[in-house]
């Protein structure tokens, strides 16, 4: 169901006036802007992507991919959105985009010079959070001892890179994909900029409850990944970002989940980008 201009500027009206859901609505402790959204997932496209009305259905910042971070960054200041973090998670695809672990020096080497150049871009427009995460095993070759050292050496190769934090994510179908796995690695790495991100629908996959998940992160958890998955006996396990209130997320764990963090509404929805992640909002700001 489409939502019309008019219900998206009261849903964005109400949740402003009232700071209505999680203390990540409005955060404050002068953090990042949230709610953010991330308008190349939810669109399926790498411009023309509806920010105003994004705007007024109540987010405040944006979260782009490494591809588009110019072109991004203006249409965002155009809409009167901040850019808050990118997700390098589609810069991160073994023997098609690049890879933290590939143990082929030279592809590795490629794969962290487009974050450090990422990096510098953030630095330079106060984008908060640049989101990784970890390789698939069968693709590299390797153990996944060797992975996890190539991993953390890369890690702290990127702490060294800018001001902007560097935040480690489990994926579905990949190495560590685990809330403890990832906690481990991030104290590992031992650098002040190098801490976690959430994402619930691979929390989800990975058959891990996101309540839990985020109090094993617990103080390294920065920044959180809204969407939904279903994971019901029978159904196929599929990283599909959908609407939440359409798989198997719960409310309740999810807003425990993201508490008084920042945090990216990251559905796909291309026929219908604006209402459903207007529909994400007030999925999670009600009772």
């Amino acid at each position: 169901m489409r939502m019309t201009r008019r219900e998206l500027v009261t849903l964005g009206g109400a949740l402003a006036a009232a700071e209505i859901g999680p203390e990540g609505f409005a955060r404050a402790d002068g953090g990042a802007p949230s709610p953010a959204v991330n308008p190349v997932f939810l669109t399926g496209r790498k411009t023309d992507w509806p920010l105003r009305e994004l705007a007024a259905a109540g987010f405040r910042g944006l979260e782009l991919t490494p591809d588009c971070l110019e072109e991004g960054g203006r249409a965002a200041a155009a809409a009167g959105l901040q850019v808050v973090a990118v997700d390098a998670l589609p810069e991160l695809r073994p023997y098609l985009t690049g890879s933290l672990s590939d143990a082929v020096a030279w592809r590795r080497r490629s794969t962290l010079d487009r974050l450090r150049k990422a990096m510098e871009w953030m630095g330079a427009h106060g984008a908060s959070y640049l989101i990784v995460a970890p390789s698939r095993q069968a693709e590299n070759y390797q153990s996944a001892q060797d992975a996890r050292a190539l991993l953390v050496e890369s890690l702290r190769d990127l702490a060294g890179a800018g001001p902007s934090a560097v935040l480690l994510e489990a994926a579905p179908f990949r190495l560590f994909d685990r809330a403890s796995e990832i906690a481990s690695i991030v104290d590992e790495v031992a650098k002040p900029n190098v801490a976690a991100a959430l994402d619930l629908g691979h929390t989800l996959l990975a058959g891990e409850s996101p309540e839990a998940a985020a109090r094993t992160l617990g103080a390294r958890l920065r920044f959180v990944h809204l969407h939904d998955a279903d994971v019901r006996k029978g159904f196929p396990r599929l990283d599909r970002h959908g609407v939440p209130g359409t798989g198997s997320l719960d409310r309740g764990e999810a807003r425990a989940a993201i508490g008084g963090l920042p945090f990216a509404v990251s559905v796909a929805s291309p026929d219908d980008p604006v209402g459903a992640a207007a529909r994400t909002l007030k999925w999670l700001a009600q009772g």
